[in-house]
């Protein structure tokens, strides 16, 4: 029997996958900086790991699970840092980010939460394991946080380093 949760599931998975076809797309090629793109980064990250933090306080592998996802992404996001292509057209700042990276991240992600609303729609919602008793989902979502963490505050100080160039001169 299809349930009314089934269907707009169905409904929503076209979007859903056109939606992560194009962010791993724009992961590939050339984008320019957009200084509030990397500002949302660095403030939401944060406030999202400390919602999870507190969601889970109360169970210590969950903590340690986000803490060592978060410096986990940390690392990958200083490395794909080392590896993206920075330039400069006129007054324009642009970067293209080192691809595998940043697609083990959000492929990832997108799998694990892919199998969460499998788990969701086959065993209802009702029985659905609650998110802190998951550390692998939750090292998951560390990962990405720390990874677009890291990446948001190394394009910040990249554009911050640039126009200190440009004043220089």
């Amino acid at each position: 029997m299809i349930s009314n949760t089934n269907i707009v599931i169905m409904a929503l998975a076209p979007l859903l996958m056109y939606r992560v076809y194009k962010r791993v797309q724009r992961l590939t090629v050339r984008q320019q900086s957009r200084t509030w793109r990397h500002w949302c980064a660095v403030t939401l990250f944060p406030l999202l790991l400390v919602g999870l933090a507190v969601a889970v306080i109360h169970i210590p592998l969950a903590l340690a699970a986000i803490a060592g996802g978060v410096v986990v992404g940390a690392i990958l996001g200083v490395v794909a840092l080392r590896r993206t292509g920075f330039e400069r057209v006129g007054s324009d700042y642009f970067y293209t980010p080192y691809a595998p990276i940043g697609m083990v991240v959000s492929m990832l992600f997108i799998a694990r939460m892919a199998y969460r609303i499998f788990e969701m729609v086959t065993l209802g919602v009702q029985q659905t394991p609650n998110l802190g008793s998951s550390p692998l989902t939750l090292s998951i979502l560390g990962i990405m946080a720390g990874y677009y963490l890291a990446y948001g505050a190394g394009l910040l100080r990249w554009r911050s380093a640039e126009r200190a160039l440009e004043q220089k001169a």
